[in-house]
């Protein structure tokens, strides 16, 4: 199946719920109380049954070192600048630091919303979008063609640093792991690109974060799991749930089932408190 992502302005956090919090920014996108007061009320606004954190795509990126603007409430946090001018420098980069920054902030909040008993979903991004907030995409794509070898030991140090702060996430009391990756999307990149290298470094993202157990339920973007699943690299299979179930509901129903860490895709995190035309919610198998 093809997936359309619809997008939404989730990410922008509304006035009344700033105004109701009390909270300013970019605080908001930077301390771990204020983080979770803010995810709880976005919750309550939207009727949902999921708290979001955090509030942007650029965490991890800026724990590896990527220059960010904070921004505010409906401007969030973006790139200002490259860390990176070339792959030779970037060959440099060095694992991921957990216990530091907005990225130790963010642990620190999903910790907070689980003591609370809120089901917290926490979203990571893949490889590539991290990547593409350390060096101008352009240099990135000519390094792919020129030094392949070079590419793939950066990637590998990226790779471990998501399924690190995933299992941490898991450990602060995470139910879901909501992963994708954007900027990495087959039809972005291409599928040569994508079969080469996107789509493998998201199996190895997946597969290492399900190895480091638990009961958690990996939720993967719609793009990331139909793209695994046209280059074979994992299987769609139906899951049914209850009609009257919102999408949320449903995963979380699942999730209260479920033994080990278990893969959904298909659709959008997002959608959460849709309710389900089709009770349906398909689980991904990962496929060697």
């Amino acid at each position: 199946m093809d997936f359309k992502c619809t997008g939404d302005n989730l990410e922008q956090i509304p006035e009344e719920v700033v105004r109701k919090t009390g909270i300013s920014f970019p605080e908001g996108h930077s301390d771990k109380n204020y983080m979770a007061t803010l995810a709880r009320e976005l919750r309550k606004h939207r009727g949902d049954v999921l708290v979001r954190v955090p509030f942007c795509v650029t965490v991890e990126a800026e724990a590896y070192g990527a220059h960010i603007k904070l921004g505010d409430a409906l401007n969030g946090p973006r790139v200002e600048s490259y860390r990176f001018a070339s792959i030779e420098e970037m060959s440099n980069l060095q694992s991921l630091e957990l216990s530091e920054g907005r990225i130790s902030e963010v642990l620190d909040a999903v910790g907070i919303l689980a003591e609370a008993g809120e089901k917290v979903a926490l979203s990571v991004e893949g490889p590539f979008t991290i990547l593409s907030s350390l060096i101008d995409p352009m240099n990135f794509y000519k390094g792919l063609r020129k030094d392949p070898q070079r590419i793939q030991g950066i990637l590998a140090v990226v790779e471990e640093g998501i399924i690190r702060y995933s299992q941490e996430g898991i450990k602060r009391g995470a139910s879901i792991i909501s992963y994708g990756d954007p900027v990495g999307a087959i039809g972005i990149i291409g599928p040569k690109v994508y079969q080469e290298y996107s789509g493998p470094s998201s199996w190895r993202v997946i597969q290492g974060i399900r190895d480091g157990g638990g009961r958690v339920l990996i939720h993967l973007c719609g793009k990331t799991s139909t793209a695994l699943e046209k280059i074979e690299m994992a299987r769609a299979y139906p899951i049914e749930t209850d009609e009257t179930m919102t999408y949320g509901q449903g995963l979380l129903g699942q999730l209260d089932k479920a033994t080990e860490p278990i893969v959904i895709g298909h659709r959008c995190i997002k959608g959460s408190l849709n309710t389900m035309v089709n009770p349906i919610l398909w689980g991904i198998e990962l496929i060697k």
